[in-house]
């Protein structure tokens, strides 16, 4: 891909992701809002001793801002599958570079509402949770942390969204998504889950997003496995899901496309009028 083909790319990227970003705002406001005000009422509310060493609600809080970027797993799988039974993805196909295009601007709004998420809840605790005192230090260390799991979570959303193709699979798939985010430390020290569980969670960013946050924010690793931080070996492995993630939803997406015809469109419409009793 030359030079001047690459910015056309990421210009049409772009446009995409303003486009989304607009269509979302009203919704994206009122869930903002209303999950920002949840997590800052649980944190104030809930500043009880939670074993030897953490206060329940700060670092509840601290958690929610790293474990947060999990949610735009569903937001990319939620979209693609929308964008799938809404004919989006196929007219999409014919376009040229039209999936890497799609892919690079469903990257740039998810990424871009989870960050604005993150920073909500951030602001949110350091205004009203007395229990958290937030210096200037933790917060700036606290961004590019934000960022860092956003973008490595992302991958997740395309490999899971490739293959939803009815309303059941869409269900369905959201259940380990859940399963995965209540068994990261978001709720509970990981000291109290089964071996296997952990050991699970020590491979994917839904555990290590929490992990970074909790490092930069509480200080105090009650919580962590071992009950010690690895803000290095954290990093490491955020970075490797965004470059091994992106290469293989890279490959994910491009196999998807492939399949998206008129045919499978008309079944995949017909199957989900079926499902749904129309």
């Amino acid at each position: 891909m030359s030079i001047r083909t690459a910015q056309a790319v990421l210009r049409a990227a772009s446009r995409q992701a303003a486009t989304d970003l607009r269509a979302g705002l009203v919704g994206m406001s009122v869930a903002l809002l209303a999950s920002v005000s949840a997590i800052v009422l649980a944190s104030r509310s809930t500043q009880v001793t939670d074993g030897a060493h953490a206060a329940f609600g700060p670092m509840f809080l601290s958690s929610s801002i790293g474990t947060i970027s999990c949610f735009i797993t569903l937001q990319i799988a939620g979209e693609t599958y929308t964008d799938r039974i809404g004919g989006a993805l196929l007219r999409v196909r014919v376009l040229p570079h039209g999936p890497l295009t799609w892919a690079i601007g469903k990257t740039m709004s998810s990424i871009t509402q989870t960050v604005i998420f993150q920073g909500a809840a951030l602001l949110g605790g350091a205004l009203f949770v007395d229990a958290l005192p937030l210096s200037t230090s933790q917060v700036l260390a606290c961004l590019p942390l934000m960022v860092l799991s956003a973008i490595a979570t992302a991958p997740l959303g395309f490999l899971v969204g490739a293959f939803i193709r009815g309303v059941y699979s869409f269900m369905v798939s959201y259940l380990p998504i859940f399963a995965l985010m209540g068994t990261s430390g978001f709720f509970m020290p990981m000291d109290r889950l089964p071996p296997w569980v952990q050991a699970v969670q020590l491979t994917l960013p839904t555990y290590w997003s929490g992990h970074l946050t909790r490092w930069a924010l509480m200080g105090d690793p009650a919580w962590e496995v071992g009950s010690v931080f690895s803000p290095v070996l954290a990093v490491g492995v955020l970075a490797a899901w965004t470059v091994l993630g992106f290469a293989g939803a890279s490959f994910v997406v491009r196999r998807s496309f492939r399949k998206e015809t008129i045919g499978s469109l008309v079944r995949v419409q017909s199957t989900i009028r079926s499902q749904s009793g129309l």
